[in-house]
């Protein structure tokens, strides 16, 4: 005996289905998001060329990168624990983060120099707040503020692929406060 085929979803059932998909989605991605990547990209000696969002010399506001990634947090970097590297001073919250960094600084130094991934991803070079980041892919993305950072985390993927085309273009801007 042949069997009938199963029936396609309803447009309500998939419906329902696609809700529970995206619920459940919208639930897990917090914890997707903060993932490593189970694979230390090797360092590279300039990333940027010299591009990196630094006031007065120091990085990221004086904000400790590694920290991002060991304490889940930003963490300012202490004035006495630093090291220069592509063109900017950068802090550190420990002796420890500082070695981390100095023997991978691919993995930890933010995209786009550390401007806002937002505003890359709209074609223009924009501050951060410090406190608006994610981590995802094992890599370190900045925003200029939490709401800018929920937007672009709304279309994460078109907004990551956004910023990665813009970036050339918009490194070369001036910085928009």
């Amino acid at each position: 005996m042949i069997a009938a085929p199963a029936a396609p979803l309803s447009p309500p059932r998939f419906g329902l289905l696609a809700y529970a998909a995206g619920l459940l989605l919208a639930v897990a991605m917090p914890f997707a998001i903060g993932a490593a990547s189970p694979i230390d990209p090797p360092a590279t000696v300039a990333a940027h060329n010299g591009l990196v969002n630094a006031d007065d010399g120091v990085a990221i506001k004086g904000y400790d990168p590694v920290a991002y990634f060991t304490e889940g947090r930003p963490v300012l970097g202490d004035p006495a624990v630093t090291a220069e590297f592509d063109g900017a001073t950068w802090r550190f919250a420990t002796p420890e983060h500082r070695r981390a960094f100095l023997a991978y600084p691919s993995r930890y130094e933010p995209e786009y120099g550390g401007f806002c991934a937002y505003g890359a991803a709209k074609g223009r070079k924009t501050d951060i707040d410090p406190a608006a980041f994610s981590i995802i892919g094992g890599r370190l993305y900045l925003n200029a503020s939490l709401e800018a950072r929920m937007v672009w985390r709304n279309d994460l993927l078109n907004a990551i692929a956004a910023a990665d085309r813009n970036w050339p273009q918009v490194k070369d801007q001036p910085i928009l406060r």
